[in-house]
């Protein structure tokens, strides 16, 4: 009988009194709630941190894109060209002079500044003549249409060994090379440095000294 009542008592010594619960449950609520804190804290910081990167990423692939512009020729056309030949000193030199509208689009969301444009013109490699565009700026998202009319004097086509066999075919090859050079200044943050150039094979027929055909192919440098 003593041994059970003694039992008894430390069984009853041994759980915890409805204070002590109490006490403990009040402990453990504080605890839960930072880590409940904490859970939350960490996916709004993720969910902070997946919005920024998605806004970047839709931001590189728009506003801040950049895009190569785009060179054109709209128009060549041959305005003059004269054949001179002198029998005493059997020379012959030729005059002409080509007309052509050189088109810059900028696509992108901000304006392209380009400097020292050239037009040049050249037979079989040999430049016979050259003009310069100048300087200028094109708004974002717009074109300008650059006239240029390149002119050439007294060139001395006998001196060219590749005259006979033109004369033989009654076509003379002729090159325009328009060079554009400029940069792009993305959201003031960094500038994006560009040389676009065009070249354009043109094809006159020497007989009655018209522009028989031509064609163009662009090429951008970063």
């Amino acid at each position: 009988m003593g041994e059970a009542e003694s039992f008894s008592r430390i069984a009853m010594s041994s759980s915890p009194s409805p204070a002590e619960l109490k006490a403990q449950h009040q402990q453990q609520r504080p605890t839960s709630k930072r880590s409940r804190r904490f859970r939350i804290c960490c996916g709004a910081t993720v969910t902070l941190v997946l919005a920024l990167v998605l806004v970047i990423v839709v931001l590189s692939q728009t506003l801040f894109k950049f895009r190569d512009p785009e060179v054109s020729i709209v128009s060549v056309k041959l305005e003059t060209i004269h054949l001179v030949v002198d029998v005493r000193t059997l020379s012959a030199t030729l005059n002409l002079s080509v007309a052509t509208d050189v088109r810059v689009s900028n696509p992108n969301h901000y304006d392209f500044k380009y400097i020292n444009s050239t037009v040049v013109m050249s037979y079989h490699g040999q430049l016979i003549g050259d003009i310069a565009l100048g300087a200028g700026e094109i708004r974002a998202e717009k074109s300008v249409d650059l006239p240029a009319v390149v002119t050439v004097e007294a060139l001395k086509i006998l001196e060219n060994p590749d005259v006979l066999s033109d004369l033989e075919t009654g076509i003379a090859p002729l090159n325009l090379t328009s060079t554009i050079p400029g940069r792009v200044n993305v959201a003031g943050i960094y500038k994006h440095h560009v040389v676009a150039t065009i070249g354009c094979n043109l094809e006159i027929w020497i007989n009655n000294q018209t522009l028989k055909d031509y064609q163009c192919m662009q090429h951008v440098k970063l």
